[in-house]
């Protein structure tokens, strides 16, 4: 199957999408939200792959099922922008070369762990993905909402607030939380006129 994007669409080469999503396995240090970054940065700013809307799309569905995230998200980019085969290349890209590092640095973390500057770096670790994942939820949540009716604005903010409370305040599971946002954004968007899904 080709992707299901208009036929205008950018359509990148098999190998170019293995080479940028190993790219961005490899630089991915810290977890999920310097993977989203990195993601956001090749897919939308460098080579506007996809936009805003089709890049939220993307992040929305991956997380309605379990699983690695960040994988399902590629596996979807790579879906958009060319079918199966670009599901292929990408998931394979995401996973090859960062899987290869992640062998060599557990061979040699307890020296790595040993060493001050190492150990030192490893703390810087922490407090740079709660940056990251603040700058990701800006940019995304500021991004979906612009353009939109107020109403659809108003919606949009009030299922990141409650996700945000839900998760941190009252300790609720993050997949009860997805079903509940899917819900109750299809009240509100079916209400404020705003649903809208790919192009």
């Amino acid at each position: 199957m080709t992707s299901p994007l208009p036929a205008e669409h950018p359509r990148p080469g098999l190998l170019r999408l293995f080479v940028v999503f190993g790219k961005i396995g490899v630089l991915s240090f810290g977890g999920g939200s310097s993977t989203l970054m990195l993601m956001q940065r090749e897919c939308l700013d460098r080579t506007a792959w996809l936009d805003a809307k089709d890049f939220a799309y993307t992040f929305a569905v991956s997380r309605m099922y379990p699983g690695i995230h960040m994988l399902a998200q590629a596996v979807l980019i790579g879906f958009l922008l060319r079918g199966y085969a670009g599901a292929v290349a990408c998931s394979v890209g995401m996973l090859l070369p960062s899987s290869l590092v992640t062998i060599l640095f557990t061979v040699f973390f307890v020296q790595v762990t040993k060493n001050p500057f190492g150990a030192a770096a490893l703390d810087g670790v922490l407090p740079a993905t709660a940056g990251l994942t603040v700058a990701v939820a800006y940019r995304l949540t500021r991004e979906e909402i612009a353009g939109q009716p107020w109403a659809s604005r108003a919606a949009s903010l009030v299922i990141v607030g409650g996700s945000f409370l839900l998760l941190t305040l009252l300790h609720v599971h993050s997949a009860l939380v997805v079903v509940l946002t899917g819900v109750v954004g299809a009240v509100l968007f079916l209400r404020s006129g705003g649903g809208r899904g790919p192009a």
